[in-house]
């Protein structure tokens, strides 16, 4: 792999530039739309309305035309096919209005304009939150030197990331954010690497241990070697982790998803009888009321808020879980890690440290303890796994507060994955926390496997979750946050669902005309937006006290 090939952008957040170039497209399309409907409602002759509403229906409004055309491509009818059709309506009923009556004339093209241009805001509005979204992710990448300063011939001289050899060696001073992965040859230095754990106390570093990309060296001065400057970085592999998360549905999603396909079709059905139902039945001849309620019918029919209920739930619940230093292999893994109700941890590597010198009794990893304690009052079983003795095992487990007989001890590494499935054939929902290679069978039978992020690539590669550094105290907030997200995923398609039962037969009773229905839309989906962002507001206490 060469070193270029480390720092690519994130498939979740795309290019920045260009992001911030489709946002301003975007905003000038609206601010085109608001300029043209102003003039509509000064009441001018119909003939003059035309022209504004055309520009405004064949302009702004072409940005609802090409997705709907994109979407029936693809065999979907969707929000953009809806809006499209009720605004087409309205501009052609109106259009013959204008050139078949002479008296009484009643024209709709103020409803058409300020329709396209509240939704239009609503489209910015989501643009926008998405874009807050993908935060985490971009100040993940940021976090990526372009330079590094290599010792060559003597003396320090600064190149491209892209120009590194594995023979280079790197000078790394206080204040630099560290340029690749390299393990210390010389010096020290204490580094931050929040970016990668959530915690912000520094760490100490010595010769022959580990300086990982992105992450920011406060003191010291230490000279890194390049020699794995062919494999991906820890932050680059973060970033493809967050970015998998925040693009793999979650069955959630996919639920919503299939609701929508078979809702729109519907909606435009029902529109139609009740056209039919105004036109023929209720003010027979009426065209103008009839047309009314069923483009008020089509727009608060547009399932936007219901479309965007999971994927921005998912999205901002797995960035900042990325900035709490946990790490979610994909959606379905944050939606089901709340349904733990039993913990199995390994035990040397993940609760332990090793022996003290006089090797007889066994070190505890800081903050194990009250991670188990925390786990236990928040109503999960804890069980230890070991392949040591039962005395030294129970031993362990009678500091850690985990009871003698949830202690499963001279477990061979090939054992460990049958102990999982047989606490599951007990109609428990387990966890498996690891770190070593032979915990990675175990990993994969878990319901969620979580891996601690200084255990080997493989235990990494089979875990759900991924807890970054060796800050065991992380793991309850896997649990937390992902109940935080689920929570608002929920709250999110109530009120989707709230909102269609209340506002369809308002809009259907002719009591909701277009302009309302598009404002009523909109509050809608931007409601979804602004409560999915409420997550990014999360802190470790509050995940923690859940």
């Amino acid at each position: 792999m060469e070193p270029s090939e480390l720092y690519v952008s994130c498939p979740a957040c795309g290019d920045e530039e260009s992001d911030i170039h489709q946002r301003m497209k975007l905003l000038r399309t609206l601010c085109a739309s608001v300029l043209l409907t102003m003039p509509l409602m000064w009441g001018m002759r119909p003939h003059i309305q035309l022209l504004f509403a055309t520009a405004v229906q064949f302009w702004p409004g072409s940005y609802f035309y090409r997705g709907a055309c994109r979407a029936l491509k693809e065999g979907i009818l969707g929000m953009d096919f809806l809006v499209a059709l009720s605004t087409t309506i309205i501009y052609i009923y109106s259009t013959y209005v204008t050139f078949t009556m002479h008296h009484d004339i009643k024209v709709y093209f103020l409803s058409e304009c300020v329709l396209l241009s509240l939704i239009l805001f609503g489209k910015y509005m989501e643009t926008t939150s998405r874009y807050e979204a993908s935060a985490a992710i971009r100040r993940l990448i940021r976090l990526r030197p372009e330079t590094a300063f290599v010792l060559r011939e003597g003396k320090e001289t600064e190149v491209q990331i892209s120009e590194l050899t594995e023979t280079d060696v790197i000078s790394v001073r206080a204040g630099d954010h560290i340029p690749v992965d390299g393990r210390i040859i010389s010096g020290s230095c204490m580094t931050d690497e929040s970016m990668l754990t959530g915690e912000s106390e520094a760490v100490s570093k010595e010769k022959g241990d580990m300086l990982y990309c992105g992450t920011l060296a406060r003191e010291g001065h230490a000279e890194i070697s390049c020699e794995d400057i062919a494999k991906k970085t820890m932050l680059a592999q973060i970033i493809d982790i967050v970015s998998n998360a925040q693009n793999v549905k979650a069955p959630i999603a996919r639920l919503a998803d299939r609701i929508a396909t078979v809702f729109v079709p519907a909606a435009t059905l029902i529109s139609a009888g009740i056209f039919c139902l105004w036109y023929w039945v209720i003010d027979p001849g009426n065209m103008g009321q009839a047309v009314s309620c069923l483009c008020s019918t089509l727009v608060i029919a547009c399932p936007c808020a219901l479309g965007l209920a999971t994927p921005t739930s998912i999205m901002t619940g797995s960035g900042r879980a990325a900035e709490l230093g946990i790490l979610f292999r994909g959606g379905e893994q944050l939606e089901n890690a709340y349904k733990t109700d039993t913990v199995v941890f390994d035990k040397t590597g993940t609760l332990t440290m090793g022996l003290t010198g006089e090797g007889e009794e066994e070190i505890l990893r800081p903050g194990a303890e009250e991670v188990v304690k925390a786990l236990k009052e928040s109503g999960m079983d804890v069980f230890m796994i070991s392949g040591d003795k039962e005395v030294k095992a129970k031993a362990a487990a009678a500091k850690l507060g985990i009871e003698p007989e949830k202690v499963v001890y001279e477990v061979k590494p090939a054992d460990k994955a049958g102990i999982v499935n047989k606490l599951k054939s007990e109609g428990r929902t387990v966890a498996m926390v690891g770190d070593g290679i032979n915990d990675s069978p175990a990993l994969v039978c878990a319901d969620t496997g979580i891996a601690m992020g200084t255990g080997t690539d493989i235990a990494i590669d089979a875990a759900d979750v991924m807890i970054a550094g060796s800050c065991i105290s992380a793991l309850p907030l896997v649990f937390s946050m992902s109940r935080e997200t689920v929570r608002n995923i929920r709250q999110n398609l109530t009120w989707a669902v709230i909102y269609n039962v209340i506002c369809i037969p308002l809009a259907a009773a002719g009591i909701v005309n277009p302009s309302i229905a598009a404002a009523a839309m909109a509050l809608s989906s931007n409601g979804v937006l602004l409560n999915s962002l409420r997550i990014r507001k999360l802190e470790r206490k509050d995940t923690v006290d859940g």
